[in-house]
């Protein structure tokens, strides 16, 4: 058994049951053949997803000088002009950037993942914390909205900066019609999770209805696209992010008419999705988003998607995707793959200054 492998049935086994292991082996019997064949697709969500992925691929490498970034330069993103970059070690890890494609008429809000140590001391403060820190400095939008205290200490390090530039892209004409879209990896999933979030739901004068009565345009359309993300916040929390008042989808093909402001794409048994656990103390986690399940086929990683059905009144995952999944599989390996993204990082782990180094 990998150690990878056997790391995630330890993580598991600390808050499930053998009842569970056993139903989890049990649903896996059910294999991607048996699925419908309208639930599996190709190009050109595939292909979309790519182009997404290359955005997230390249927080982590020194995008700051795009012309020499190698993720940078795919023809898709190449054009890319960086309208504000971020990177802040402590209190809270985030690094990142917004980007404008004028080609594709698209702004860009793009986050770095975990790398190294410094960034899973947050993953590991699983405590759950009020949403949103608004800008009027309420607690919540309905008194009930929780989210990973980790994760939002790693957001609030660069929110305002993220506010201030998309401020200032909506106030220019000249991008009145471009859209916007949130991505990231990881640990920069969950915080693209939370901008979106943010500034669809918290930050109203900003988005589509208000700034429409003001006479802004910006953005024509809003998405959120996460690779890899873990659980973010309760039940509450997901249902602010996959809500109708949030931006409008972007994700349009002609074969099955998907329309999605949110996708969260899960690589075969990548580990990191089925985290943080549900604990009775520190709060019930649930996912947002129809997730995207990236399998492995024709001898190509992560070429093969299936689109899931999503239950967002009751935050239940579908047993017929990597939530079916046994967490003996479960490994990080499936967590540095995925469409678009190709990383080469684990060495990384063990060096708890290395995020220094990009301040």
């Amino acid at each position: 058994m990998r150690l990878w492998a056997l790391l995630g049935f330890v993580v598991y086994g600390c808050h499930g049951t053998f009842q569970q292991l056993a139903d989890s082996n049990e649903r896996m019997l059910a294999s991607s053949a048996d699925m419908p064949k309208s639930r599996v697709h190709s190009n050109p969500l595939l292909t979309t997803l790519r182009h997404w992925g290359r955005y997230a691929a390249s927080t982590y490498q020194r995008y700051e000088d795009w012309d020499n970034c190698t993720d940078c330069q795919a023809p898709d993103i190449a054009e890319t002009e960086l309208n504000s970059t971020w990177s802040t070690a402590l209190p809270a890890f985030s690094r990142g950037y917004v980007g404008i494609h004028h080609g594709r008429r698209e702004v860009v809000v793009a986050f770095r993942g975990t790398t190294h140590i410094m960034d899973t001391l947050s993953d590991a403060q699983i405590a759950q914390v009020p949403w949103p820190p608004s800008s009027d400095g309420s607690d919540t939008i309905d008194g009930t909205s929780r989210v990973h205290w980790g994760f939002l200490l790693a957001y609030k390090a660069a929110q305002l900066q993220i506010r201030d530039a998309l401020e200032t892209i909506a106030r220019d004409a000249r991008l009145a019609d471009y859209s916007l879209h949130f991505v990231g990896h990881s640990l920069g999933a969950a915080q693209a999770t939370l901008a979106f979030v943010d500034y669809s739901l918290g930050y109203p004068e900003y988005s589509n209805e208000k700034g429409r009565k003001a006479g802004r345009t910006f953005p024509r359309s809003c998405s959120l696209v996460t690779f890899g993300s873990p659980r973010v916040g309760n039940l509450q929390f997901i249902r602010l992010v996959d809500s109708p008042s949030t931006c409008v989808g972007w994700h349009r093909r002609s074969d099955d008419k998907l329309d999605e402001s949110v996708l969260r794409v899960v690589h075969e048994s990548d580990i990191v999705p089925h985290l943080p656990r549900s604990m009775l103390l520190l709060g019930r986690y649930s996912h947002a988003g129809r997730e995207t399940w990236a399998r492995d086929a024709a001898g190509e990683a992560a070429s093969e998607i299936i689109i899931c059905s999503h239950h967002a009144d009751d935050g239940k995952e579908d047993p017929q995707c990597s939530a079916g999944t046994s967490p003996l599989g479960w490994n990080i390996l499936d967590h540095l793959v995925y469409p678009g993204i190709q990383l080469h990082i684990l060495p990384d782990f063990l060096h708890p200054l290395a995020p220094l180094a990009n301040v």
